[in-house]
């Protein structure tokens, strides 16, 4: 049987870095991504490759018709291997409600569509952030965001932050939320034998990282206490994460060395969150 591997995001720096390690490990790679272009390239690109036949799927995630498209098309590919959803928006790209949607419920929507293509070897992997272990966490949040297909979910946030969010806030909340969806969703795909897991990257140096270093000033005192960070930035930047350290990563978890690991969070940042833990720094 085909097997195959779904990565979402797939045009961008993150979902490319994945898709070139992962294409080693399955026979079909379908990349999605909401542009055209760019997935169309990252596609014939990643093709040259050599490794696993490379297909694109042009998909706004947020629309869940699309999804579910998505998810038909891999399973006429072939047997579900893996899936790792990158795509995702920061606090300085969009508003709330757009981080809401596309952080948070299109993961919901993306678990939900490919639940029925689940066998013993699929792996899903939802990169989350750093973002969600940082802070106090109010649970009655928690409990309103367990739910994030709710038809009413906006209202209902809306009215429990008693104004309008900002959108930092909000991204915090949804990758709270991601690591808490996947750990519950990962007793859903077991029951077929597949496993799920987040991702939380910490300061990793891509586009968006950087757009984020430049609209929030902390998060240069963030990478320069980040442990393992002594060392690691370019000339060019202080953030001390790179893409590869994430691609690797997601290798692992979707590869059967990691076939008992599922339900839980895997925390990329280089030490980061310890090191905010700690009263003394």
């Amino acid at each position: 049987m085909t097997s195959v591997t779904v990565v979402t995001g797939g045009a961008g720096a993150m979902g490319v870095a994945c898709a070139r390690v992962l294409a080693t490990r399955t026979d079909a790679l379908l990349l999605t991504d909401i542009d055209e272009r760019r997935v169309h390239a990252a596609a014939e690109m990643i093709g040259q490759d050599g490794g696993a036949t490379v297909h694109h799927f042009v998909a706004d995630l947020d629309d869940a018709g699309a999804t579910t498209e998505l998810a038909n098309y891999a399973g006429a590919l072939g047997e579900l291997h893996g899936l790792v959803h990158t795509a995702g928006l920061s606090p300085s790209m969009a508003g709330w409600r757009e981080i809401l949607r596309v952080d948070l419920i299109a993961v919901a929507r993306v678990l939900d569509a490919f639940l029925p293509l689940v066998v013993p070897s699929s792996a899903a992997v939802c990169l989350a952030s750093v973002a969600g272990h940082l802070g106090e966490f109010d649970p009655a949040m928690d409990s309103l965001l367990e739910d994030p297909l709710a038809p009413d979910l906006e209202a209902r946030f809306l009215a429990a932050c008693g104004a309008e969010p900002d959108s930092g806030a909000v991204y915090r909340l949804a990758k709270r939320a991601v690591i808490r969806l996947c750990a519950l969703t990962a007793v859903s795909w077991g029951r077929s034998g597949g496993r799920v897991v987040s991702l939380s990257p910490g300061l990793i140096d891509t586009e968006m990282g950087r757009l984020e270093l430049r609209q929030n000033p902390i998060k240069n005192w963030m990478a320069e206490i980040t442990p393992v960070g002594a060392g690691r930035g370019g000339l060019d930047t202080v953030l001390p994460g790179r893409i590869s350290d994430i691609a690797t990563a997601v290798d692992f978890l979707c590869s059967d060395s990691a076939a008992f690991i599922s339900g839980c969070d895997l925390l990329v940042d280089g030490g980061l969150v310890a090191a905010m833990d700690r009263k003394d720094n």
